[in-house]
C-alpha cells in the first residue's frame, strides 16, 4: 500500500519550492511519522536526502537556491515516510510539480505581491494551523471498536481524532475585512458575541473550513468557515479568499499551541 494521497511542489512566494503532502486517512500506522524529501538525477535515483527529518508535519521550504544541476539535466523529487512499521515513498515529481516554469514563476510573483502588499498596508501578521486530516490517531478520545471521536472537545487532539491536531504554525499575512458580530450559544463557553470576517491570503497552505488563525498581536483564535480561490494559474492556488469566525476566549482552541509545545 502507498500511504500518499498526494504530493505537490509550488511556489513559495519567498523562496525556491515548497513540497507538501497528503496521507490517505486510513492508514493507521502508529506514530511518530518521519518524512524526508529527497531529489535524484533522474525518476529512478539515486536519490539523497534534501530535507532534514519531519515529524508528524506535511510540508517543508527549500530555501531557494540549493539545487546543483547541469543545463541538460532534470532533477526529481519524492517524499520517504518512516513509521515504526515501515517505509513507504511518494510518486516521483519533477522540479515545478504540474506547472511549467512559466506558469511557476508567475504563480510565485503573484503571490509575492499579494504578501508585500499585506505587510505594507493593512494586513495582520498570523499564524496558521491546518487542521489534522491524517496522522496518527489519537489514543485518548476515539472509541477502540468504532474509532469515532468520543469527546468534540478533547484537550488532545481538539475533536480531530487525530494527534498532531494541528499541523503548523504557518506565518501568513492576511488582509482583513470588517467584521459583522452576532450571538452564539455554546454549551461549553456560553453565550458570546461572534465576529466573522473575510480575509485574503496567499495561496499556500491551501486552508479549509476548521483550520485555525491566531492573530499574532492580540493572541485572538479564529476558525475558518469557509475558503474560495481567488486567483489560480493553471488550477495551482496563488489567491484564497476566506470567511473566519472568532472563537470565544473560553474555548478548547485557546490549547492549541500548549499542546503543541508540549
Amino acid at each position: 500500500m502507498n500511504p500518499f494521497s498526494s504530493v505537490d511542489v509550488v511556489p513559495s512566494y519567498s523562496r525556491g519550492f515548497r513540497y507538501s503532502w497528503e496521507i490517505a486517512g486510513d492508514f493507521n500506522d502508529p506514530g511518530p511519522w518521519a518524512f524526508v524529501v529527497q531529489e535524484g538525477m533522474s525518476d529512478k535515483g539515486p536519490w539523497k536526502n534534501l530535507s532534514p527529518e519531519i515529524v508528524n508535519f506535511p510540508a517543508w521550504e527549500d530555501g531557494g537556491g540549493i539545487h546543483k544541476v547541469g543545463k541538460s539535466n532534470v532533477l526529481y523529487f519524492r517524499i520517504r515516510l518512516k513509521t515504526p512499521r515501515g517505509t513507504y515513498f511518494s510518486p516521483v515529481l519533477q522540479p515545478y510539480g504540474t506547472l511549467g516554469r512559466r506558469d511557476f514563476l508567475l504563480a510565485r510573483e503573484i503571490m509575492r505581491r499579494e504578501a508585500l502588499r499585506a505587510k505594507v498596508m493593512s494586513g495582520v501578521k498570523c499564524r496558521v494551523y491546518v487542521r489534522s486530516t491524517f496522522g496518527p490517531r489519537c489514543s485518548k478520545c476515539l472509541d477502540p471498536d468504532t474509532g469515532q471521536i468520543r469527546d468534540s472537545h478533547c484537550r488532545y487532539c481538539f475533536g480531530t481524532g487525530r494527534n498532531p491536531a494541528f499541523m503548523g504554525p504557518y506565518c501568513m499575512w492576511m488582509s482583513f475585512s470588517t467584521d459583522a458580530a452576532h450571538t452564539e450559544d455554546d454549551d461549553n463557553t456560553g453565550t458570546h458575541e461572534a465576529k466573522s470576517f473575510e480575509a485574503i491570503a496567499i495561496g499556500n497552505p491551501v486552508l479549509k473550513r476548521g483550520d485555525l488563525v491566531i492573530d499574532s498581536a492580540t493572541d485572538k483564535r479564529y476558525l475558518i468557515e469557509k475558503c474560495d480561490m481567488a486567483a489560480e494559474v493553471r488550477r495551482v492556488p496563488c489567491l484564497q479568499r476566506i470567511t473566519i469566525s472568532e472563537a470565544p476566549i473560553g474555548d478548547v482552541i485557546y490549547k492549541v499551541e500548549d499542546r503543541n509545545a508540549g
